[in-house]
């Protein structure tokens, strides 16, 4: 046999060996899920409970979970909201519709595609109405890969101009945007901060501040005479 045999010869052991070897991996990963699953059951069964996988929640908590995670995200989705609203309004439209989901997916971890939230779309009806909007969810499809959210901004809305005295100074705190600042080791809160619309480089923007806010949020009461719907509606507070 001449040395170039031998040489493929030892390659196709080497390969083969590799495959037993992945082979026994895979297998001794099985046996240590059986065994976790083992010992799962022993410990419920010791307690005299049914038993329950160690991922299993139940409705209420999964329901808790989602809202949490809405509520955590209002105040990024609800600037983008106005973004899109002060763009729709510059093409002068007098609605614009909210997508969930963004249009492209991707494959996730069970291979199933899967596509990026942009709204959590019922949680944002709630909170523009109090902007004066007209809201209305996609009536086909609440939850579904292509659901949106229909704003309007036809109707009589509300406004706090008449509140304004051009002579002070106000700051305005956009509601339901409280949240907690924690310190990333202890865990532990170190502040609040709370999103406020203010004047910036020509246009109306979000800030976040301080929920004991700095000179940076306070607004001029002539700044707020003439400003976007969606700032009118917001409840002044006459800045100290």
């Amino acid at each position: 046999m001449s040395f170039f045999s031998r040489h493929k010869l030892s390659e196709y052991e080497s390969s083969d060996y590799q495959q037993q070897l992945n082979e026994f991996k895979y297998k001794i990963t099985k046996f240590e899920d059986r065994l976790d699953k083992l010992e799962n059951d022993l410990e419920y069964a010791s307690q005299g409970e049914s038993f329950q996988p160690a991922n299993g929640i139940d409705a209420k908590e999964a329901a808790n979970r989602v809202e949490k995670a809405a509520q955590k995200a209002l105040p990024n989705e609800l600037k983008k909201a106005f973004d899109e609203i002060n763009s729709a309004v510059k093409n002068e439209q007098k609605s614009v519709r909210l997508y969930q989901y963004e249009c492209s997916s991707s494959i996730n971890a069970i291979g199933k595609p899967q596509r990026k939230r942009i709204y959590h779309i019922d949680t944002l009806s709630k909170e523009l109405k109090k902007y004066g909007y007209e809201t209305k969810l996609d009536p086909n499809d609440s939850d579904g890969p292509y659901s949106f959210l229909e704003v309007s901004w036809e109707g009589k809305g509300t406004s706090n101009a008449s509140k304004i005295d051009s002579s002070k100074k106000y700051i305005l705190p956009l509601e339901g945007t409280d949240r907690e600042i924690t310190d990333s080791v202890t865990g532990k809160t170190i502040t609040h901060e709370v999103a406020y619309a203010c004047p910036h480089g020509g246009k109306w923007d979000i800030v976040y501040d301080r929920k004991i806010c700095s000179d940076a949020v306070v607004v001029s009461g002539r700044e707020i005479i003439n400003v976007p719907k969606w700032v009118e509606s917001i409840e002044p507070i006459e800045a100290d």
